[in-house]
């Protein structure tokens, strides 16, 4: 008799499934979902150059869980050498003084996020996020069994007024918030920017009524229009912020190197919470020397005008073939267009007949919890070439016209 398996899982296994997403029924001719760094930007002839330089250097003790000399505090925070180089840059670019206890070195900015969660949210506490946001965030959220609430995000990103009511209401109520979770820069999936009257609001509303606001910046240096906003952290003075970041998508997702830089204090909880030997010395290592040597603002520069080429011919292969059936935003930085799919378009029709014709892309309820009704796509521009973006959007375009209603 077969095991019946699936009755001995656990309650957050079995409130699966996990957030991937499955391979579709025919061959991908445009992939626009999946957002992934253009492979064009990769610095292959510099990893294997250093990759060679630090096992020459450093021999065996780069292959360690560890630095001896450094002693155990690297298996939970991670290689003190890339930990000081990011910490430097953070004091150049943002004028933060960063202890080393207050960066902890993750597998992505994905782990990053999981570990603070981990770290702050107990069951019934709540967590705030913007109304459309990152799913893995929310499933870590909600595997912790805290509870989500949302606010909206405008132009200017979160609403920072509906967030003070929203605060209000819960403490009112006797409700714990401990965290508000907020991809201020290049929000995910709307690529909305929070203004800065907006992210002071934020702060202060942080320190009134205490709690920790995690800042997702994993798109925030892919900028290639528009002047820099201050970072969170950059603004915080009071010790309430921790920020997440990667090299997935500045340098390459396949060195699975992340970090999440705050103060020691609020650093702490996540190195708390972490029991898997940490990340690898090796790349931690190499990113080290990368950042050492200089290469890696010219090469984030030379990455983000990459995107912006992609990104131009997108909204205008949008605007040419997709005429007024979709609404939008042009971004400044990331890797998306947030489509607002027009209301006369049969949506559920246009999008079986994508799939079909073989254009791939993340609809917009992957990112809501509950929507108000509108219709939304995602469209991933990073990981594929001007010339399919551009047929890909153009047959997108005859396929809303064909599902516009008269």
């Amino acid at each position: 008799m077969p095991a019946d398996i699936r009755s001995l899982y656990s309650t957050a296994a079995q409130g699966g499934p996990p957030l991937f997403f499955p391979d579709p029924e025919v061959p991908v001719s445009f992939n626009f979902d999946q957002g992934l760094a253009a492979p064009e930007t990769f610095p292959q002839q510099e990893i294997l150059r250093l990759a060679q330089k630090i096992l020459a250097r450093d021999g065996a003790e780069a292959l360690e869980y560890f630095d001896a000399a450094t002693g155990y505090e690297e298996l939970v925070f991670g290689y003190k050498g890339l930990r000081g180089q990011l910490a430097a840059r953070y004091l150049a670019k943002d004028g933060r003084s960063i202890d080393p206890r207050g960066i902890i070195l993750t597998s992505g900015s994905v782990q990053a996020i999981a570990l603070a969660i981990s770290g702050y949210l107990d069951r019934g506490d709540v967590a705030i996020v913007e109304a459309a946001s990152f799913p893995y965030a929310l499933r870590f959220m909600e595997m912790a069994g805290a509870e989500i609430r949302t606010v909206p995000v405008d132009a200017d990103g979160m609403d920072t007024q509906a967030l003070e009511q929203l605060l209000g209401t819960l403490a009112a109520e006797g409700r714990r918030v401990k965290m508000v979770y907020t991809i201020a820069t290049f929000q995910l999936p709307t690529g909305m920017e929070l203004s800065v009257p907006r992210r002071r609001h934020l702060l202060e509303l942080a320190e009134r009524f205490d709690f920790m606001v995690l800042e997702d910046n994993v798109y925030g240096e892919l900028r290639f229009a528009g002047e820099p906003l201050p970072s969170l952290l950059g603004m915080d003075t009071s010790g309430r912020v921790m920020q997440c970041n990667a090299f997935s998508k500045t340098v390459a997702p396949g060195l699975r190197l992340g970090w999440m830089a705050g103060s020691p204090e609020g650093i702490g909880a996540l190195a708390g919470v972490r029991q898997d030997l940490g990340v690898s010395q090796w790349l931690s290592r190499l990113m080290a020397e990368f950042m050492a040597e200089g290469l890696f603002d010219p090469h984030v520069a030379a990455a983000s005008a990459v995107y912006g080429a992609k990104c131009r011919a997108a909204v205008a292969a949008v605007r040419a073939h997709c005429g007024d059936y979709v609404r939008f935003r042009e971004p400044r930085g990331s890797f998306y267009l947030w489509l607002e799919i027009d209301e006369r378009v049969d949506w559920a029709r246009a999008a079986e007949l994508a799939g079909k014709q073989g254009i791939f892309f993340r609809p917009g309820e992957r990112f809501m919890g509950e929507g108000d009704g509108r219709q939304y796509v995602r469209l991933a521009y990073s990981h594929v070439t001007e010339p399919v973006i551009t047929a890909g959007i153009e047959r997108l375009g005859a396929i809303l016209r064909a599902c516009a209603r008269s």
